[in-house]
């Protein structure tokens, strides 16, 4: 197989017409594209890398020094690569509790990746692992949830909250102008309402973003 006929190859596997191709080479139109699949234009060693990232490959695979036989090799048409770029690092922390500077070192006991789109820029962000099934089966047990650091929340938000200057947890957060209720979904835990000078027992940690579940 030929250097044309692997371009042709990779770029129906992929899904792409001539057009789009060109689009993501920067040529202005498909014609350039056909007369390359068509072996009338030869192209350069620099183009044929461009080629390959276009393409989602290798310069070698499209020069034939490897077949890129292995389906692993191949990225199925309904998936969009990601680049390490992509991602930041988010700490994760053993516990929340008042007072805490929860991003000391001592406090953080590893670092999970997620997407850069996925965080609004110049906010503090940790992973906090889920302890108990109070918040049972939205939330199960060793789940990590992406916290973003505020002080307070939208009711009706999931939020870690701290209660008393004692650890964390996780509860739906529910206000009212006389109360606060911190609910939690397992039908076995019942809602604690905090009225009046109580209200302060209660300061907000951070609203609950995502879950993140490891099989």
């Amino acid at each position: 197989m030929e250097l044309k006929d692997r371009i042709k190859q990779r770029r129906e596997e992929l899904g792409l017409s001539q057009d789009e191709l060109a689009k993501r080479l920067g040529y202005k139109s498909r014609s350039s594209i056909n007369k390359i699949e068509l072996g009338k234009t030869d192209i350069s060693q620099s183009k044929i890398k461009a080629f390959a990232k276009a393409l989602e490959t290798t310069h070698q695979y499209l020069l034939g020094d490897e077949e890129q036989d292995d389906t692993s090799a191949r990225i199925p048409n309904n998936l969009t690569p990601v680049k390490d770029t992509d991602f930041v690092s988010i700490p994760v922390i053993g516990r929340v509790a008042a007072g805490m500077n929860c991003l000391a070192e001592s406090n953080i006991i590893g670092y999970e990746s997620v997407l850069r789109t996925d965080i609004v820029p110049g906010e503090d962000y940790v992973f906090l692992r889920v302890i108990g099934d109070s918040m049972y089966p939205e939330f199960k047990e060793g789940d990590y949830v992406l916290v973003r650091l505020q002080t307070s929340v939208d009711s009706g938000s999931y939020a870690v909250v701290i209660i008393d200057g004692e650890e964390g947890v996780i509860k739906k957060v529910v206000y009212d102008k006389n109360y606060i209720e911190l609910r939690s979904i397992n039908p076995m835990y019942p809602p604690r309402r905090f009225e009046g000078a109580d209200v302060l027992r209660v300061s907000v940690y951070g609203l609950v973003k995502e879950i993140k579940r490891k099989f």
